[in-house]
This record gives C-alpha cells, structure tokens and sequence, in this order.
C-alpha cells in the first residue's frame, strides 16, 4: 500500500514537471538556434518602428499587432500598439485593453507610470463618449459589461486577423523575392552597351513636409514639462500625449525633455 502512493506521487510530480517545461517552452521565443530572441529584434517590431518614424500608423499598428500575435511577452509592441489605438485611431478601449497587458506583463517597468497615466487618460476620453453621467445607474453598469463583452471578442478576432496578415506579409515577402530573382536574371550583363536612366526622386525638405502639415515648434524653457508646453499651447494639460507622439525621434521618453530643445507641434 505504501508503495503504490509513493509510485501514485512520483507519476503526479513527473507529470507536473512535464507540464511546466511544455508552458514554458510555449512562452519563449526562440531562434531556430535555439537562442531567445529579444522583442525589439523581431523583424515584425523593427518594421513597425519604421513605419512608425515615415508616418505610416496604421502599418506600424498591424507590424506590433503581428508580434503580439507571435509571443505573449510582448510588453514593447503592447505599448506601441495602445499609444496607437488612444492617438491615432481614438480607440481609448482599445487602447486601455494594451496598456493594462503591458503593466501586468511589467508592472515595473520603466514607463509603469507613464502607462498608468495614459490608462487614465483613455478613462477619460471613453466616459466623455458616454451619455449623460457615466456609470449613474444599472443600465449603464450593463452597457459597460456588454462593452467589456464585444471587446473581447473583438479581441479574439483580432488575434486572427494578426495571424493572418502575417501569412500575407510572408507570401507578399516571397513574391517580391521572386520579382528581384527575375529582374536580376534579365540585367544586361557588363559591356551591354544598353544603359538604364537613373530614376530621381525629389524628396520633400523636413521644412516643406512641417509646413504642408501645418505643425508649429515650440522651444523647450527651463522647467518645462509635457503637460506644461501642452497647456501652452492648446490650452489644456491632457493632449500632452500628442506631443510626446510627434517628438518620438527626439524624445526616449516623456521625461527626456531638454531646454532648447525645439519640439514639433501637431
């Protein structure tokens, strides 16, 4: 009798183990070397990171999506994603649903705050989209679980729409690997005496780009915050983020401001 218990206990622990090493295996990324692969050195997040200094958002918002659809460590492009969805598109649920992912992923981090704040700031631009007093009766409470409902199956769909861009941006990879396969094949070979005009492409200056879009600059003074240069200049603290936004080459984080420092003004 003593026996089989002890063989009863050795099976559940082997069997434990087992299944931690599955879990784990599933929650790392790996290269086929077998070496973790850093967030930041996905090709998905450094494509979405340039896409996101050219201006295309909406790109930028599909490569981080396809990283937090390929591993669930993803706190970088979870934060990327919901600065997106809050400035870009306007979606503050959206937007509340990644930056509450990125602080349980890394409540400690190093932009923890700054995240809080942001939750908060969704907060605020959902209830002003909400009639009358947010969250004054019954009715509304049930609206709000419903809302809390659709967006997790939004969520879920969205998880499928990730995996199945990625599949398109593979395929999109593979034609245009092809395409340079072919045209490298029919290149006239050295001596040909045919010759290719170079094509010239003029490139907007930085200063006709600013003033077709209309932005201002604002110089940073000592003692100046985000919120600060935001009150400045629209007259309210809270629209900080766009700033912080438009500056991102220039700004590692909110708190990275310098005086002299000339900022671009959406």
């Amino acid at each position: 009798m003593e026996f089989g218990r002890k063989v009863k206990s050795l099976r559940v622990i082997v069997s434990t183990a087992l299944l931690a090493g599955i879990l784990l295996g599933s929650l790392t990324a790996c290269s086929p070397s077998g070496s973790v692969i850093e967030e930041t050195d996905e090709r998905a997040y450094r494509r979405g990171k340039s896409l996101l200094r050219e201006g295309r958002k909406d790109e930028a918002l599909q490569a981080f999506l396809a990283v937090i659809g390929s591993r669930s460590d993803a706190t970088e492009s979870h934060l990327e994603a919901g600065l997106l969805y809050l400035n870009h598109l306007k979606d503050p649920l959206a937007a509340i649903f990644h930056f509450r992912t990125y602080l349980a992923l890394n409540p400690e981090g190093e932009y923890a705050e700054f995240v809080r704040d942001l939750i908060l700031t969704a907060q605020k631009d959902y209830a002003k989209t909400l009639p009358g007093e947010p969250f004054g009766d019954a009715v509304d409470r049930v609206n709000l679980m419903e809302t809390v409902k659709n967006l997790q199956e939004e969520n879920e769909s969205l998880k499928q729409s990730v995996l199945q861009l990625q599949r398109q941006i593979n395929e999109q990879e593979s034609e245009l690997l092809r395409q340079q396969s072919t045209i490298t094949s029919t290149r006239p070979q050295t001596g040909s005496t045919a010759e290719v005009a170079p094509i010239i492409i003029n490139q907007p200056t930085a200063q006709a780009r600013e003033a077709s879009s209309g932005q201002q600059s604002y110089t940073v003074q000592a003692g100046d915050t985000l919120s600060r240069i935001s009150a400045k200049v629209y007259g309210e603290s809270s629209r900080w983020t766009e700033i912080f936004e438009a500056n991102r080459d220039l700004l590692p984080s909110p708190n990275a401001l310098k005086p002299g420092q000339v900022l671009r003004i959406p």
